[in-house]
């Protein structure tokens, strides 16, 4: 059972290339997704009104989008405009519009019912392009259910094992200390202090040891927005466990939506970067390139596990303390789909 009413990352904004019409899938719902002349995005139910041929097979005039079968012309509103050979359009030609919005890079689109779409609830989140930070992001296309992304985000214990020689590298502290958990509107923050964590490569400019303080907020269905930042050693002691003061050394934004396409299939997106007065151009690129590393070591391991999950779907796992986060998260999936 999918979650309707939500919003649901569909794309980068640089990949909703101009010109062009773009097919994508999102809770089993084929869309077509172009830019207006204007720049604006629209987002059309993936099937003509006429003989459900796929509308991302179509062709642009304009702003306005022709089924190439039998020639339907539809507006971006939805409306069919023209029918060849026909002068009488009835009210019923039309095709399903959902609502779209952009926030920061993310093309964003609300899959259920039109009226009950409140952009506002958009959680915020980075353009690429702010000139504060510099980032990179890509995407990765997983064959597995959304929730189990979800479950590897909601606890990061895992980044000391699965990523022991990349994020993970000499922080036994991941598994080891337990965040603090706050809700939220339809999802949960995660904080926690990474003390005496010794640093390599250019950070080493930080001490040879320093404080990492951890926080980020994951909020339906799969949005991880974190904040990370490093600073001198005692930091954490000092700041009695809450978060710290003033203004970090080092500051690294981690930025991801996880989209889920179908039942076994799903879109992970990603940005990773830091201030841009924290890093240099060549800097980012390796920091990016281990962040991309890592992200590979859990599509390897997510997409193994469903593997093994669907020859048994019925039994049960051993629930630990880790699963603090996963757990309620679930319930609160759950929720939503009633």
């Amino acid at each position: 059972m999918w979650v309707q009413d939500a919003w649901y990352v569909a794309a980068w904004t640089h990949e909703i290339e101009p010109g062009r019409i773009h097919a994508r899938t999102i809770i089993d719902q084929p869309l077509a997704l172009y830019r207006t002349t204007d720049g604006a995005v629209v987002a059309f139910e993936d099937r003509c009104c006429h003989r459900f041929a796929p509308l991302s097979l179509g062709r642009l005039e304009g702003d306005d989008l022709r089924c190439m079968y039998h020639g339907l012309k539809f507006a971006p509103d939805g409306r069919c405009i023209e029918i060849p050979g026909q002068k009488l359009i009835p009210q019923s030609a039309c095709v399903r519009r959902y609502p779209v919005a952009v926030v920061g890079s993310w093309v964003w689109i609300w899959m259920g019912d039109t009226a009950a779409a409140d952009a506002t609830s958009i959680p915020s989140s980075l353009a690429l392009d702010d000139p504060a930070y510099r980032l990179m992001a890509s995407h990765l296309d997983y064959a597995a259910h959304y929730l189990l992304i979800d479950d590897n985000l909601l606890d990061l214990s895992h980044l000391s094992f699965a990523h022991e020689k990349t994020l993970g590298l000499d922080m036994p502290q991941w598994a080891d200390q337990r965040p603090h958990v706050v809700p939220l509107e339809r999802g949960l923050r995660f904080q926690r202090w990474l003390a005496n964590h010794p640093t390599r490569g250019f950070m080493r400019k930080l001490g040879e040891r320093v404080d990492v303080w951890n926080s980020y907020d994951f909020v339906f269905p799969g949005i991880f927005l974190q904040r990370t930042t490093f600073h001198p050693q005692g930091t954490a002691e000092r700041s009695g466990g809450r978060e710290p003061e003033g203004e970090p050394p080092f500051y690294r934004v981690d930025e991801q939506a996880v989209t889920p396409i179908s039942a076994r299939a799903s879109r992970y997106f990603y940005a990773a970067g830091a201030r841009r007065d924290d890093i240099d151009p060549g800097k980012l690129e390796r920091l990016f390139g281990v962040t991309q590393l890592a992200f590979n070591e859990d599509k390897t391991l997510i997409e193994a596990q469903q593997k093994t999950i669907d020859l048994d779907p019925t039994r049960p796992m051993l629930g630990t303390s880790l699963d603090a986060g996963p757990t309620r998260f679930r319930k609160l999936v759950e929720s939503l789909q009633r």
